[in-house]
């Protein structure tokens, strides 16, 4: 079984050092760090044959399709690599199971897809966030710039004219429904070319993810859920289940994804999820002491 961890990252280089460590050594990592970074801030204690550092750099905008991009080109890059699964993970990720559980898992997966989704056509009140135009979202401007003001104008008038996003998508091949899912999965190849294609070269379907709320939960699982490759995910049939439910990977403690620290450590314990999120140095320290402790024994 060969694994490719796809780290998505902007903050916390030394977290980032702490979390490829903590994985299996025998993986292979693909890193983007946001381009508003220096680089080599994240490289200096990671000069390994296993750790590569993709070149194609992606400001990224919270949010945005720009979240959507960098996944992209963590699975391009990937894609060269022969893994059997592709897991994305955010850089304030880290392991709550131990690596060998985590090893055996996949082992054991026989190419189902680690994506759970569900339609949002039919969802009352759950799907009203993603019917809002959410214009220039791509633009790294900050909330109180004048640009950043303009773009909350602009978004207020639209609002206002009640003008709204379909929950599917129009292209002149076929109409594909809106999934949302989450932004952690674990992949195979098929999907990975799968994903990227669509990026490539359908771009009526990328350019509605680019005025949509917070398309990294939907854009991989909108492809996965269209696609001959649905049977091998995880779909929930009938009314939202909420966030929680669709992240079969990840663990995060509400909407804003509070720091974690000792005081949720009971918590983590009986989630029995494969990552937690959001772990930071110094903050979180003492709480990644206490899972490491876990890990070792399991």
């Amino acid at each position: 079984m060969k694994l490719a961890f796809l780290i998505s990252t902007g903050k916390d280089a030394r977290h980032l050092t702490s979390l490829i460590n903590s994985l299996p050594e025998d993986a292979t990592y693909y890193v983007l760090v946001d381009s508003k970074r220096s680089l080599l801030h994240f490289k200096r204690s990671l000069f390994r044959e296993n750790v590569n550092f993709i070149s194609h750099r992606v400001n990224v905008v919270d949010g945005s399709i720009r979240e959507v991009e960098a996944q992209v080109e963590l699975l391009r890059a990937a894609l060269t690599d022969g893994a059997d699964y592709m897991v994305f993970l955010s850089g304030q990720d880290y392991p709550l199971w131990s690596n060998d559980r985590i090893v055996k898992c996949f082992n054991k997966a026989d190419g189902h897809e680690f994506l759970t989704g569900v339609a949002m056509p039919g969802q009352g009140r759950a799907a009203y966030p993603y019917t809002d135009l959410q214009p220039l979202s791509g633009k790294p401007w900050r909330t109180f710039s004048a640009k950043g003001q303009m773009r909350i104008s602009l978004r207020r008038l639209i609002n206002g004219l009640h003008i709204h996003k379909t929950l599917r998508i129009h292209c002149p091949e076929k109409t594909y429904t809106l999934y949302k899912g989450s932004s952690s999965w674990a992949i195979t190849p098929d999907l990975a070319e799968l994903v990227v294609k669509m990026w490539d070269e359908n771009k009526r379907f990328v350019n509605y993810f680019r005025t949509s709320y917070r398309p990294v939960e939907t854009f991989v699982p909108t492809v996965a859920f269209n696609s001959d490759l649905a049977s091998r995910c995880d779909l929930v049939k009938g009314r939202y289940p909420g966030t929680d439910a669709l992240n079969q990977l990840t663990y995060i403690d509400g909407k804003t994804a509070k720091i974690l620290t000792e005081v949720d450590f009971a918590e983590l314990k009986v989630v029995d999820k494969m990552f937690c999120r959001k772990v930071v140095s110094k903050y979180s320290d003492g709480l990644v002491s206490m899972i490491d402790a876990v890990r070792r024994v399991k």
